[in-house]
This record gives structure tokens, sequence and C-alpha cells, in this order.
């Protein structure tokens, strides 16, 4: 499984871009990845252009999920990340701080 998770925005328009295989991570993050995309029920999303009033220098963010022949991908902004996301996002975070980055995930 594929995971990406990508900031973009902010003040000074930074982007952070992390890059999961799930094959490359120690077995207990990998299942742990693997357990939370599976238990997601929510569908892909993705705003509507002019539906949410962006603040500026806002974060948004997108998380998109390989896993085989399934992808889903799901944008959102700051102020507004669905809950049942919320999980997925801050361990695919961990992943990303807890990996050599040579052997995982990639920060651009």
């Amino acid at each position: 499984m594929r995971i990406s998770l990508v900031r973009s925005g902010g003040v000074a328009g930074m982007r952070r871009e992390v890059k999961i295989d799930t094959a490359r991570l120690d077995p207990r993050a990998a299942q742990e990845l693997e357990r939370l995309v599976q238990k997601l029920q929510t569908p892909a999303v993705s705003a509507a252009p002019g539906e949410a009033r962006r603040s500026p220098d806002r974060f948004r963010y997108t998380l998109a999920v390989e896993d085989g022949e399934e992808q889903r991908t799901w944008t959102f902004d700051e102020e507004r990340p669905p809950e049942t996301l919320r999980p997925l996002v801050e361990a695919v975070w961990r992943a990303a701080t807890s990996t050599d980055p040579e052997s995982g995930p990639q920060t651009a």
C-alpha cells in the first residue's frame, strides 16, 4: 500500500509531501496504517471549487491511498478536516518522522 500526504499553503506557501510505502516500514507501523485505511468508511472527497471559504495562509491537504487497483483521494482544508481521516493523517506524519528518509517517507 502506498500513501501520499501533501500539505500546501500557509503563510509562506510552503509545500510538504510525505510518501510512504507500507512494504518499507517496520511491520507494526505498516499494520497500523493498513488498519486505519481499512477502517475508513469515508468515500474519497474533494471540496468543490469555491465551496469552502478559505482563509488566507491556511493549509490545504491532499491524502491519497493506493492499494493494488484501488486508489482513493481526499482533499480538505485545515479548517474542515474530515474527523474520520484525522487518525490516518496523524499516523502518516508519525511514520514520516520515525522512518529513515532513505528507506521510507520522503519530504519535499
